[in-house]
């Protein structure tokens, strides 16, 4: 049949395609017929399969006919106004209400999320963008987006206050100076939820212009504990006098304790100055500086790297401030040993005088491969007790007493000025942490031990310590007459949220075990068999949880474990909830300096207080995931 045969014979169609002029339709078995070859095809209200065979089997046929009946068809399509909407018409149209609203909330999550100046907002560039692609929306005025900020701190605020309404809190607490030296001080918040899960909250960053003394910082903490209704079990600190003081004079602190970090760093900063490590640690620093200043050594010393085939890191130096970054400038500096001492010795990079100063003798290089496996465990205790999203208070004692009875002791091989460094340091924890004291017993720390299911049976205690602890706590569930009510969360909800925890943590697990085996020696626990047991009154519940619970592993999340158990030990629960939320270290609060920091900038240097608190506030505790926004109703 020949092309105009079958365009004069072609029914006459409502249907606007060129199409239909080669295919017929049968209604009865939704198909269509191709008047060229014959071939059946299914149609489901859609011309795409007829296209497609025309153009595979009949291009030549059908070519002169579908590029006039396109252009037709989109005169008629104009005509008609019935045409697809470009991308530049979309950007075109107005801008309702809602979502003016969600780009303005966008833009406020854009400022608060990567601490970004609202100056950002108003730039040349800025505005260019949101012109191309949302040309109906004008961005608001500064006040405005303050307003819109402060709206959100305030919803955040309440929703978090609701959350530790009678949830028994500990806080941490901390003092810094910004780049425009106004000081600040810093609260956090940290508890355990219903559904026992640790959080860690921020609640103020505010300015401090009188003067750091202890009457001040309480009356700071009292202000803030009446401002959010909380109820304090425990403050954690650094170790000033004035912290200290301040303590003891706010009535609203049960307990409170020294950063645990702190006091660490304390005790190796002692065996740091010794005078043969120090001098060593000297000689170690004159040389990183060096080849943190000299662009020519750097470009040298990346070329040895590659010649030797040693790794491709830069030189790390220490910060007096900086926690574990000696042990860091130390085992760098050892590792690139061998291209650091052939650049020192290329006549054309180092000058004769520069590569004297900074030669290091053999013994001192023998010094800092002795130093360094001792630094490294207590570098891996601090980092450890410095996490917010774990329990990390009954921690301490087992790492410590591990420490003092194993890698601090001293051994056959080991160089005199390391002999001395293991005995100071070890000497330095023992004073520090009263670690010998007969008071022991009777420290949150050990009540946090026995109340964690990982260490509850204080193997690394002498029996006597033990006794006394397991009597301590006796009383103190004496003493706590309400018992948690079972089941006010569902176990199901709970089983949820603890098995995606399990989920985030497990790819974690497996590289941190063997630091936890070396940290906690052999009071490290791989694997236990879960028992359940019932009791009636508080003495019987603590048997039951010393005798016939087994202990779980030392990797093993201990809130899952009461997640689970919390209604078999209902008064164990409660006094759990208030131990185990306790942090080992003040960092939280420090953490919250760095954010800050990058808040208060020389570029940002006029932020008000309320601005400053503000936006740290929205940044720490905003929520983790996808940013809520309204959508737009379709039409």
């Amino acid at each position: 049949m020949e092309v105009n045969d079958v365009l004069q014979n072609a029914p006459k169609n409502v249907q606007h395609s060129y199409v239909w002029q080669y295919f017929n339709e049968d209604i009865t078995n939704s198909t269509v017929k191709c008047q060229l070859c014959t071939a059946v095809l299914k149609y489901n209200k859609n011309t795409s399969a007829m296209r497609n065979h025309l153009k595979m089997k009949h291009p030549l046929a059908t070519a002169s006919t579908s590029s006039i009946a396109s252009t037709s068809e989109q005169r008629t399509a104009v005509s008609t106004g019935q045409r697809q909407t470009s991308i530049i018409d979309f950007s075109k149209r107005p801008v309702t209400d809602k979502r003016r609203q969600q780009i303005t909330d966008l833009l406020i999550n854009f400022v608060v999320k990567d601490v970004r100046p609202l100056s950002a907002l108003s730039g040349e560039g800025f505005r260019d963008i949101m012109k191309f692609f949302e040309p109906g929306y004008k961005i608001p005025s500064h006040a405005t987006l303050w307003s819109n900020i402060m709206h959100q701190y305030n919803t955040v605020k309440a929703r978090i206050a609701n959350e530790m309404k009678d949830k028994s809190v500990s806080l941490t607490t901390d003092l810094w100076t910004s780049c425009t030296m106004d000081p600040y001080i810093n609260i956090t918040a940290h508890y355990i939820t219903d559904t026992w899960e640790l959080k860690s909250r921020v609640l103020r960053t505010t300015i401090m212009p009188e003067r750091h003394t202890a009457v001040n910082i309480a009356q700071r903490l009292k202000e803030t504990i009446e401002e959010w209704d909380l109820v304090v079990f425990c403050t954690i600190h650094d170790n000033a006098s004035s912290m200290n003081l301040a303590m003891e004079l706010c009535e609203q602190f049960p307990h409170h304790l020294g950063c645990a970090g702190h006091t660490i760093q304390l005790a190796i900063k002692a065996g740091l100055h010794l005078p043969e490590i120090a001098k060593t640690t000297d000689a170690a620093r004159r040389v990183v500086s060096h080849f943190r200043h000299s662009s020519v050594a750097v470009c040298a010393l990346k070329k040895r790297q590659e010649q030797l085939g040693v790794k491709l890191h830069k030189l790390q130096n220490d910060c007096a401030t900086r926690w574990n970054s000696t042990f860091t400038m130390l085992e760098r500096l050892y590792e690139q040993r061998l291209p650091v001492q052939a650049v020192l010795a290329d006549e054309t990079v180092t000058k004769v005088g520069i590569r004297r100063s900074l030669a290091m003798r053999e013994c001192q290089w023998e010094l800092v491969e002795q130093l360094i496996p001792v630094l490294r465990p207590l570098a891996k205790a601090t980092t450890i007790m410095c996490g917010e999203n774990h329990v990390g208070l009954s921690f301490i004692y087992p790492v410590l007493l591990n420490m003092a009875n194993n890698t601090l002791s001293a051994n056959e091989s080991d160089l005199a000025a390391i002999c001395s460094f293991k005995n100071t340091v070890r000497k330095e924890l023992i004073t520090r942490f009263k670690l010998l004291s007969r008071l022991l017993a009777e420290s949150i720390p050990i009540t946090a031990c026995m109340l964690d299911p990982r260490f509850k049976h204080l193997k690394f205690l002498p029996d006597d310590v033990r006794e006394e602890a397991q009597a301590h706590l006796t009383q103190l569930v004496r003493e706590d007459g309400e018992v948690e009510q079972p089941g006010a969360t569902g176990e199901e909800e709970i089983a949820d949220n603890v098995g995606v925890e399990l989920a985030e943590a497990s790819c974690k697990k497996a590289r941190l075990e063997s630091d936890f085996e070396q940290l906690f020696g052999a009071h490290f626990q791989s694997s236990s068999k879960k028992k359940r047991v019932n009791n009636s009154d508080a003495e019987d519940e603590l048997r039951d949880y010393c005798q016939r619970t087994p202990h779980i592993p030392t990797m093993d999340n201990p809130l899952e474990w009461w997640a689970e158990n919390a209604h078999l030990f209902p008064r164990l629960a409660k006094l759990s909830r208030s131990y185990l939320a306790i942090p080992a270290t003040s960092t939280p609060s420090e953490r919250v300096f760095s954010l800050a920091g990058n808040t208060v900038t020389r570029q940002r240097s006029s932020l008000l207080p309320s601005h400053v608190d503000a936006l740290v506030f929205l940044n720490a505790n905003q929520k983790s995931g996808k940013v809520d926004v309204i959508l737009e109703d379709s039409e």
